[in-house]
């Protein structure tokens, strides 16, 4: 009988912890653009980053927000609204998953 709590715990810490994940993921980003955005359209060099900062430039450039060139960093304005519109809805719809799977997990687990 003990073990049917542990495993529950053990799911519902697994959930909370990959919705920690998502969000410091999302809340790096917010702040490089913010960050950027402060700087007037101006580009900012690379080597003024932090190592974090980087890693989080080049995933935004790989999602089509910054330009990347001659180690300096642009914001590229036009497709900002988009992507934070669809940051929104993967942190919606994410929550909304995570309460609905942890939801189910403790039905399942504390019923039988």
């Amino acid at each position: 009988m003990p073990e049917r709590g542990l495993l529950t715990v053990a799911c519902l810490v697994l959930i909370a912890l990959s919705c920690i994940a998502v969000v410091r993921t999302l809340e790096r980003e917010r702040r490089l653009l913010r960050k950027l955005r402060a700087h007037g359209g101006d580009p900012v060099l690379l080597r003024d980053l932090t190592d974090d900062e980087r890693d989080c430039a080049k995933s935004l450039a790989g999602a089509g927000v910054l330009t990347i060139e001659q180690n300096r960093c642009y914001v590229r304005s036009a497709e900002l609204p988009v992507f934070k519109r669809k940051r929104v809805r993967l942190a919606l719809s994410g929550g909304l998953i995570a309460l609905v799977l942890a939801v189910v997990v403790a039905v399942l687990i504390l019923h039988r």
